[in-house]
């Protein structure tokens, strides 16, 4: 027989919206948080929600956050999922392995904390779709981290999964916070006097006096009522309950005091561990016996378990320090797991100890290797703090600051680098600590060191000779160079940074002097760069091979930013797709999405809109769920390029305010760039021109708007204040420079000279850039046209027009369009595949793309970072838009349109 309903006093209100809520539990399904004070009567409802669901068939799945001074990361996650694990080979191959390490079920790479709450959602899609089912998150404010953050994940992306996710706590977590609230406040009076029935008058006027209508005090403290504490009303509640919960353990026999001791130090442990813990101190079950029958914890499975966490919590605060000290300490001596014994170690440790110490950092590592990185950050913090040698606590805070920032806990590893600094002294410590710190600038615009201060860093390591250390003084330059390309170096310290880069380098042979040198000044080193590339791309390759973590892949973000400041296109998407690819394996999602972000700006450059759309949006998801804002707000930025190409120019304002609030000038400067592009698709050349000025204020982001800035300029009458930025752009070899730079010596100068720079744009070799070269067709055949050379203006606008037709450039084909009719052609729409392909979103797009080539659900999941059920629903709304009925047909759909453009990389 289904389970009854239990009546529930006083919550009815709460029972009603519940029931609509499972009710509303279709083929997608949603979370909500319950909160309330210790005893308002969570799990009481929870229970009666449960019971609830059962009638209407819902399968349950539960798992409880448990206070702990030991750390085990997914431990709640393995409790969720033990009853499940059976379905693990459902999931997407490299989905599954991150759950399956994750859970300590299989050994491999360390999974990225993004990869591990795909595979959870994955798993929850999975095990409902067979039956609709209730997940019970009791107490998250006790999860451990790893699994408060995966189940957080899952929660906000329920969309696919008949789930009703009901999570309790005190009080509602940042993790949680954009989840439904249902806030559960105190019992009514009536309520109230129903629970009190039987008592007297005086003491049930007493009772309801001091618990304001909280359940678990109208229920505990009828028990504890003693002489003499009738002040306690004016304590707290938890403490008062705390204090009821210690009142009925002051008649226990002093073993068993200890034993409850013991009980509320490891709550996590199993029986036979604790029992083993208990025989150390000369205890036995008999000791357990009164613990049982005054009913303070019982035996649950293979674990005792308090009645309430409230006992935990009053019996081990209440307990002397020397007491909890020789608690942990026979915890750790009967432990079976190193990681456990570890934490319990620590915990009996008040002192620096080194042995201890050096078990916390192995247990950072089996942490991290399991991808729970919050614990491993915990583990190096506290081992830190346990260390007796300074350099070794400077050594393990940086190694945490690190973890912490791959994690995308920005504010944790901001608080660790600043802790870590005043007690590095050690060369490679500080060459990481400032790896580390420039990255969370670049990603989350946390401020650091400046770059003076670093020099002055790299004059101290190299020491009263000057030799010392050149290698980590390299990395430190090298490191403070990129500066350049996000924020912009005066004169002064450009020459110092590179001085001192010659100067470390030496006769010493590495990448980071090339880089280094380039970022600082790209004119003078731009044909040594270019000249370098392939040599370094086999050396950089080579020195990935080694299996190196990601912390030590920075130099893929280097080479990608010189091949950047030198205009090399084709090498800088090379360059991204290697750090897109090799992030996304290493499992390091933040510092993939940056490179995710780079690659899309390179793409839009080349004329891939579509290509470059998708990988913004999808560095946008992964910036914003990570706390990354300044990816999140630069994929914005170029997705907003994109929007404004394609003349969608609400949504391009929209993505441009996505990217605001952030005082970075790179990011100004690329705002400007798309505003600019905005602008002229509007005809507001003033705003045009206002907007593209300040793109200039970052090297790279003004020579690559030099095109824009130009159309501004002429139609403003500024053609003088534009051609010193074309003569000083021409200094650059290769095509891409050479298009931009000649049209627009034509277009500020159209008199017979003007032809000779058109051909000249258009005979830049090898040039990729096929928008703007269809840009530089476009202005030399209205040139044409005015000349009346009609049959010449036909072929390059025609050229034009099928450019940016097929790059769906709008604004940029009618433009294209009007200028063929005015010379005498009208031009046909076309009705191609590729028109169908336009009304794709760029997620979409590449989901048929992957499909097209025969990639299952579950591998285009894995690349995209989606679940395999989301990829077969966009799949199935997919078809109807390109007139299909299956993937079979999705190659000969895309074949048709020669909007598709292959492109080296994962994505």
């Amino acid at each position: 027989m289904p389970a009854q309903t239990p009546v529930l006093v006083g919550r009815d209100a709460e029972l009603t919206h519940f029931g609509e809520l499972l009710d509303a539990v279709g083929p997608g399904g949603q979370a909500v948080v319950v909160e309330g004070e210790a005893g308002i009567g969570k799990s009481t409802l929870i229970d009666a929600v449960a019971a609830i669901a059962a009638e209407r068939g819902f399968r349950e799945l539960r798992c409880t956050g448990v206070a702990s001074e030991t750390t085990s990361g997914f431990a709640g996650l393995h409790e969720l999922f033990h009853p499940v694990l059976d379905l693990l080979p459902t999931l997407p191959g490299r989905q599954r392995q991150a759950l399956e390490v994750a859970l300590g079920r299989a050994d491999g790479p360390a999974p990225s904390r993004l990869m591990t709450g795909l595979a959870s959602l994955g798993l929850l899609e999975e095990y409902a779709s067979e039956q609709r089912t209730l997940v019970v998150v009791e107490d998250a404010q006790w999860l451990d981290a790893s699994t408060a953050q995966t189940l957080a994940f899952a929660a906000r992306r329920l969309s696919q999964a008949p789930v009703l996710m009901v999570v309790t706590m005190r009080s509602t977590s940042e993790l949680f916070g954009s989840l439904p609230q249902l806030p559960l406040g105190p019992l009514s009076e009536e309520a109230s006097e129903q629970l009190l029935a039987g008592l007297d008058a005086a003491t049930r006027k007493r009772i309801l006096t001091e618990a304001v209508g909280n359940p678990l005090a109208l229920t505990e403290l009828p028990r504890a009522l003693t002489p003499g504490r009738a002040g306690d009303q004016w304590l707290p509640m938890t403490r008062r309950l705390e204090q009821a919960f210690l009142d009925g353990a002051a008649g226990l026999p002093e073993r068993s005091r200890q034993m409850l001791l013991l009980i509320a130090a490891a709550p996590e442990s199993s029986l036979r561990q604790l029992m083993a813990a208990a025989a150390g101190a000369g205890l036995s079950l008999d000791d357990f016996a009164p613990i049982e029958r005054a009913g303070l914890a019982a035996v649950a499975g293979d674990r005792i378990v308090p009645r309430h966490p409230l006992v935990r919590s009053a019996v081990y605060n209440a307990a002397p320090f020397a007491e909890r000290t020789a608690a942990h300490r026979l915890l750790a001596g009967a432990a079976t797991d190193p990681d456990r014994a570890a934490w319990h170690a620590a915990a009996a440790t008040p002192d620096f100890d080194d042995e201890v110490a050096a078990a916390l950092e192995e247990t950072a590592d089996r942490a991290r290797d399991r991808s729970a990185q919050i614990e491993a950050v915990a583990a190096l913090r506290r081992a830190a703090a346990l260390s007796s040698s300074v350099a070794d606590r400077a050594r393990r805070l940086a190694a945490a600051a690190e973890v912490a920032r791959q994690a995308g806990e920005v504010a944790d590893s901001t608080l660790l680098v600043r802790e870590a600094w005043p007690l590095a002294t050690d060369p490679d410590v500080l060459a990481h600590l400032t790896l580390t710190e420039v990255a969370l600038g670049a990603s989350a615009a946390v401020p650091g060191h400046s770059t003076g201060e670093l020099l002055d860093l790299v004059a101290r390591l190299a020491g009263p000779a000057g030799e010392a250390n050149r290698m980590q003084r390299l990395r430190v330059l090298t490191t403070a160079a990129t500066a350049n390309a996000i924020q912009g170096l005066p004169d002064d310290l450009r020459a110092r940074l590179d001085a001192a880069i010659v100067a470390a380098a030496g006769d010493l042979r590495s990448p980071h002097v090339l880089v280094g040198r380039v970022l600082l000044d790209p004119v003078t080193h731009a044909a040594e760069a270019r000249e370098q590339m392939p040599a370094l791309r086999r050396a950089v390759r080579a020195y990935l091979a080694e299996d190196a973590p990601p912390s030590r892949s920075q130099i893929i973000i280097g080479v990608g930013l010189m091949a950047q400041a030198v205009h090399d296109l084709p090498a800088a998407l090379e360059w991204w797709s290697l750090g897109v690819d090799h992030f996304h394996r290493a499992g390091a999602p933040g510092d993939e999405a940056w490179t995710m972000r780079e690659r899309a700006l390179i793409r839009v450059g080349l004329g891939q809109l579509r290509e470059g759309l998708a990988d913004a949006e999808m560095a946008l998801r992964l910036g914003s769920d990570l706390g990354l804002r300044v990816t999140a707000a630069d994929a914005a930025i170029v997705a907003a390029r994109v929007h404004a190409w394609q003349g969608d120019n609400a949504r391009a304002l929209a993505a441009i305010a996505l990217g605001q609030g952030l005082d970075l000038t790179f990011l100004r400067a690329r705002a400007g760039w798309s505003a600019g592009l905005i602008a002229l698709n509007e005809h507001r050349y003033e705003d045009a021109w206002a907007a593209l000025e300040g793109a200039q204020a970052i090297g790279t982001t003004g020579l690559w708007s030099l095109g824009d800035l130009t159309e501004a300029a002429v139609r403003t009458g500024r053609e003088s204040l534009v051609e010193p930025l074309l003569e000083r752009a021409g200094a650059f070899p290769g095509p891409y420079i050479k298009n931009l730079v000649r049209r627009g010596l034509a277009q500020i100068s159209p008199g017979p000279e003007a032809e000779e720079h058109y051909e000249a744009a258009l005979d830049a070799e090898d040039n990729p850039a096929v928008l703007e070269i269809a840009r530089t067709r476009l202005a030399y055949g209205e040139w044409l046209r005015r000349r009346r050379r009609i049959v010449d203006a036909r072929e390059q606008l025609s050229a034009a027009l099928r450019a940016f037709e097929a790059a769906g450039a709008l604004p940029w084909t009618e433009r294209a369009a009007t200028e063929l009719r005015a010379a005498g052609v009208a031009p046909v729409a076309s009705r191609s595949a590729r028109n169908l392909l336009g009304q794709l979103t760029a997620q979409e797009r590449r989901i048929v793309e992957l499909a097209a080539d025969g990639l299952t659900n579950k591998e285009i999941a894995d690349q995209l970072y989606l679940s395999h059920r989301t990829i077969g629903t966009h799949l199935y709304k997919v078809f109807p838009k390109l007139g299909i009925s299956n993937r079979n047909q999705l190659r000969s759909a895309l074949s048709s349109s020669p909007a598709r453009t292959e492109a080296p990389g994962r994505f």
